[in-house]
């Protein structure tokens, strides 16, 4: 089945000036931006250009970055300094110009990973850094189902109190792309592993997130993450 979604089925929900979302998808999101703010600070590039591809209502806004900011939709980027509609999946971008690219909120779940990762190793600069997340399939939310552990499979979550489908990717195959495409995996950080656990059990999201609250000092196994991020650098030996 071919991968992500049609622009006209992520409209309504995506093209806003500004993003309320659910207590379970805020605190992820604070858990995010807790770790670009220990990630980005340590990028150094030959590029002074970050992109924050699917950004949003958001900005990331760190250090001396001249942050370029994607999105498929208008509304959110149009009082962005540097605004740039178009899609993940063909970046209307110049080859090389990239010093760092941030692609988080699970953007990558409604995507073609192949060819967004694709378009990201094309626009960075060699040594340019690369930050994603994405929703994994060895989730224990996925725990005795049949999507566990599969390299892709399509998926029923909740948004806002609402059903929304989405791709779970699992991090082998995530990580088989980017070595493919001339990428060096630095570091694999889990989130909200716990929380997932607690869900898995019939947890409401309220009660696993003070669950993951409590145990954020334990880390758990690498394949229980619900949310995966990785950071990785672009090595120029793909073309």
């Amino acid at each position: 089945m071919e991968r992500g979604f049609k622009r006209d089925d992520l409209k309504a929900r995506y093209d806003v000036e500004k993003l309320v979302e659910d207590d379970w998808h805020t605190y992820e999101g604070e858990q995010v931006l807790e770790l670009l703010l220990s990630f980005l600070p340590e990028c150094c590039s030959q590029s002074p250009w970050l992109l924050n591809a699917g950004a949003g209502v958001y900005r990331l806004g760190m250090g001396d970055w001249r942050e370029i900011t994607l999105d498929l939709f208008p509304r959110p980027i149009e009082h962005s300094r540097y605004p740039v509609c178009g899609t993940v999946e063909r970046l209307p971008i110049q080859t090389r110009s990239i010093g760092a690219v941030v692609c988080v909120g699970e953007v990558l779940n409604y995507c073609d990973p192949t060819k967004v990762l694709t378009e990201f190793s094309r626009v960075l600069v060699q040594d340019g850094n690369l930050i994603i997340d994405f929703s994994s399939s060895r989730s224990p939310r996925y725990w005795l189902e049949e999507s566990y552990a599969k390299a892709a499979r399509l998926v029923t979550d909740t948004y806002n109190g609402t059903p929304e489908r989405t791709w779970v990717y699992s991090p082998e195959y995530i990580e088989t792309l980017l070595v493919s495409l001339g990428f060096r995996v630095v570091s694999r950080t889990p989130i909200n592993a716990w929380s997932a656990l607690a869900k898995r059990l019939r947890v409401a999201d309220v009660a696993a997130i003070r669950f993951q609250r409590r145990l954020k000092w334990i880390r758990p196994p690498a394949t229980w993450a619900d949310l995966m991020m990785i950071e990785a650098v672009a090595t120029g030996t793909w073309k």
